[in-house]
């Protein structure tokens, strides 16, 4: 039985922060939480009291930061479900009301909840570390244990080689099932060459197909790998998703809009966001070189990275219907903006202005239904463009460009003014 302590070392402080980050979720069956969503809240399917999950959750927590084992982790937590009546099989039943509050948990389920969630944890550490050291080793190696209880289907990766940026991460960065023990190996250029590896793309690989989440058969949508060798991967349910990627976002919206302002400053005069800034331009202008359309570079580049702009003031979003503060700018759109005839004269050092822009406008206008144009002068005039998803739970830039005199009143003509500076 692998013992994940030892096998991954002490627990990297990443990880420990990965999984305080989380909050809660109930749900009776672990299809109620789905994929992303477990990168930001803590759930075990079948317990529907907090009190329950909060001291299943203390003894993972403790387990992560002493780096003990599922002994450990077993002997601490046994005697607080025995005595709530939590340990054992079948559901737990209210006596006077006739409510059930879930399923008990007998020792396979414990161990499954253990190893799941360490595993979840250490590899969205793994993960962060990987990521802010691609520069050094660019390359990703996709690696089983290695022994005879490798299942199958995972074996299939093993040997997958492929840039650190490819899209095949944000589905297939290990944990792809319960209890995997895959992981990713980081290796330089010189590295894969003299280990005579063969780097791949995931282009034309990746395809969209329905799964069933059993046991109940509903069927979801879900990224399927087609290997080289013609195989075709698709992780267990609710596992096609990174969970380090989804999770090491900043929670601005827990910050008072000051300090989260200050934060974003931070983020777009910092080295990191300069990086991303100047490897998408380069990537973009190659593939315009090469004829690419829009569309095909935007495929190609956009690997789900995001970065926040800008904090939006409390009327802004009532205004756009938001419940989220934080306005995040996507690989995507950036990709857009660079290919963009107006994009292009947006540098580096234009980003600051979003939030002053947004913050400070002198116009605001709808235009259309989810969206607000934002229009300040800072020399010449610029416009931001903020979109609300349907949900209202996330808030993201559009696109951000300068206009002159006669764009300004035509965008005047053709949009409904909802604010003006007096």
């Amino acid at each position: 039985m692998v013992d994940l302590a030892y096998a991954f070392g002490l627990p990297p402080e990443k990880a420990v922060a990965y999984f305080q980050s989380k909050g809660y979720a109930l749900g009776f069956k672990w299809q109620d939480v789905w994929e992303q969503a477990h990168a930001r809240a803590f759930t075990v399917a079948g317990v529907m009291k907090l009190d329950v999950l909060q001291d299943i959750r203390g003894a993972l927590d403790k387990a992560l930061k002493d780096g003990t084992t599922l002994r450990d982790f077993n002997a601490q937590l046994t005697p607080l479900l025995q005595s709530k009546g939590w340990l054992g099989k079948g559901y737990l039943v209210d006596q006077d009301s006739g409510e059930i509050h879930g399923k008990k948990l007998d020792a396979r389920r414990l161990e499954t909840i253990f190893r799941t969630n360490t595993q979840s944890a250490y590899m969205a550490g793994r993960w962060k570390s990987l990521w802010e050291d691609r520069e050094a080793r660019p390359i990703w190696v996709y690696s089983t244990v290695g022994d005879n209880r490798v299942r199958p289907r995972h074996k299939v990766l093993h040997g997958i080689t492929l840039l650190a940026t490819d899209p095949f991460w944000r589905y297939y960065f290990p944990p792809n099932g319960w209890r995997c023990r895959c992981h990713v190996r980081a290796l330089t250029y010189d590295q894969v060459t003299k280990q005579g590896l063969e780097v791949i793309s995931s282009e034309g690989r990746l395809i969209e197909v329905e799964q069933a989440s059993a046991p109940n058969g509903v069927k979801r949508k879900a990224m399927a790998f087609q290997t080289p060798s013609g195989a075709r991967f698709v992780t267990d349910p609710g596992f096609g998703f990174n969970p380090g990627q989804a999770a090491f976002q900043p929670e601005l919206d827990n910050y008072a809009a000051p300090v989260a302002r200050q934060y974003v400053k931070g983020v777009l005069t910092g080295p990191e966001f300069g990086r991303w800034y100047q490897q998408l331009g380069t990537a973009v202008a190659e593939r315009l070189a090469a004829g690419k359309s829009v569309t095909a570079i935007r495929q190609e580049v956009a690997v789900g990275q995001r970065y926040p702009v800008a904090i939006l003031h409390q009327d802004d979003m009532a205004r756009l219907g938001s419940s989220s503060q934080t306005v995040w700018l996507s690989d995507d759109t950036l990709a857009k903006q660079f290919a963009n005839r107006q994009g292009q004269n947006v540098a580096l050092g234009d980003y600051w202005r979003v939030q002053q822009v947004l913050e400070q406008p002198v116009l605001i206008l709808a235009e259309r239904d989810l969206h607000m144009k934002f229009i300040q002068r800072q020399g010449r005039w610029w416009v931001a463009v903020v979109k609300v998803t349907r949900d209202g739970a996330e808030n993201w830039l559009q696109t951000f460009h300068p206009i002159n005199e006669r764009e300004l009143e035509r965008l005047k003509r053709g949009g409904k003014v909802i604010w003006e500076r007096k």
